[in-house]
């Protein structure tokens, strides 16, 4: 049976990853075998080319998506990381200023749900890996649509419930009982605990498509790993 788990407030959501931030990098490459990184190189060549264009990364965490991005695309004149988590912030900071990342990003303590930026601000979005953790999600894919300027390109990447077969079992199965274990020797225990079961609540492929559909969006393509327990979506505004 799938354990499911869904966000409760903005504020617990936020003191976990405060809690979990000294060692997200490390236990991201440890527990993805280093996927994550191959998967924010298949986003980054998602982003459309924007001389002089806008870049917002929401649920930044430590930058890794904002850097990937800038390393690519430097046609961009500007780069904005927003999260809830203050201790993430100060990590992506740290890390792009040491980069030498240039445009300097702009890094935001601000809500998926309340981007307090005008209408169509930015030429392209990302939200890697932080969508399932959005209490309101109807409410933030509204806030994408709005910031976005019109042809604007939302990048979707995210954990899904695995199609079915022995392989997809098996990755259920370190997904769920490996990866909390692994996750609360070397860090917080509850939140690596939290991490799989909150894959449940989240939309299958369709619901998102649907709700896409929905707020003013129409999907382009859909890129799935891991046998479809990971996949990158790329949406464009109407």
């Amino acid at each position: 049976m799938t354990q499911i788990q869904k966000p409760e407030s903005e504020a617990k959501i936020a003191a976990m990853f405060d809690r979990v931030a000294p060692r997200y990098d490390l236990l991201n490459r440890l527990l993805s075998a280093r996927q994550d990184q191959r998967w924010r190189k298949r986003l980054t060549a998602m982003v459309p080319y924007r001389p002089g264009g806008k870049f917002l990364d929401v649920a930044t965490g430590t930058g890794d998506v904002m850097l990937s991005v800038a390393r690519v695309h430097n046609e961009y004149g500007s780069f904005v990381g927003v999260d809830i988590s203050g201790e993430m912030l100060a990590l992506a900071e740290a890390k792009t200023r040491l980069a030498g990342m240039r445009p300097p990003a702009q890094f935001l303590k601000l809500s998926a749900q309340s981007l307090q930026f005008p209408d169509a601000s930015f030429d392209c979005l990302s939200i890697a890996f932080g969508l399932r953790n959005v209490v309101q999600r109807e409410q933030a894919l509204s806030e994408f649509h709005r910031v976005l300027a019109p042809g604007g390109v939302l990048l979707i990447l995210e954990f899904f419930l695995p199609r079915g077969g022995i392989l997809a079992r098996l990755f259920q199965f370190y997904f769920h009982n490996l990866l909390p274990l692994i996750g609360g020797l070397l860090s917080d225990r509850e939140a690596y605990r939290y991490l799989p079961k909150s894959v449940g609540s989240f939309y299958p492929l369709e619901g998102l498509r649907t709700a896409l559909y929905d707020t003013g969006f129409t999907v382009e393509t859909v890129e799935s790993f891991l046998f479809g327990a990971c996949r990158l979506v790329k949406a464009n505004k109407l």
